[in-house]
């Protein structure tokens, strides 16, 4: 299912399944209880197949050296699961499993902001640490990076510059060094 979604198959069917995996279209509906359990084994493999792009990012050094770490990974990751992430957002609204997915994903992603700029956070006032933080996670998240790349047309680089102005946007306390 996830090869089909990322060769540009919107919507695989049952038999599409079944033609690309080389078993029975019986087969499928026997290892899955319904369309919800398929979606749910969807989303368990591709976090397993991504799962080695989320490494461990840097929680000191300079500001700038964070940002640029920052969006470094995440264009990496956004890239890989783009054409899976698209079909799911589509998805989830009709699909808990999904949908619970994308939750997670969501929080985790939001809380590694929130550790790797701990340092500029934990120096503001609560007010403006928590509106910060908000404008940090939606400039570094899957939503702008799909606005970037998909609706503006930018290449990777492009983008990943945008990201790091905006993240040093979202985080007054930083200066803007060596832009681009």
């Amino acid at each position: 299912m996830l090869d089909l979604i990322a060769e540009g198959v919107p919507s695989p069917t049952a038999q599409q399944i079944a033609d690309r995996s080389g078993i029975s279209i019986r087969t499928v509906f026997r290892l899955t209880e319904d369309v919800e359990s398929l979606h749910a084994a969807a989303v368990q493999h591709q976090v397993d197949r991504i799962a080695p792009l989320f490494v461990p990012l840097p929680t000191e050094g300079s500001t700038d050296e964070r940002i640029r770490a920052l969006v470094a990974n995440r264009a990496v990751i956004y890239e890989a699961i783009a054409p899976v992430r698209r079909i799911a957002e589509r998805l989830a609204p009709g699909s808990p499993g999904i949908a619970r997915g994308l939750e997670y994903n969501h929080r985790f992603l939001r809380s590694q902001v929130a550790e790797v700029f701990d340092t500029e956070l934990s120096q503001m006032k609560r007010p403006l640490a928590r509106d910060a933080l908000d404008a940090a996670d939606v400039a570094s998240s899957w939503e702008t990076w799909d606005q970037l790349r998909r609706v503006r047309k930018l290449s990777v680089e492009e983008s990943a510059r945008v990201v790091r102005l905006l993240l040093f946007g979202a985080l007054p306390a930083t200066t803007l060094s060596d832009h681009p």
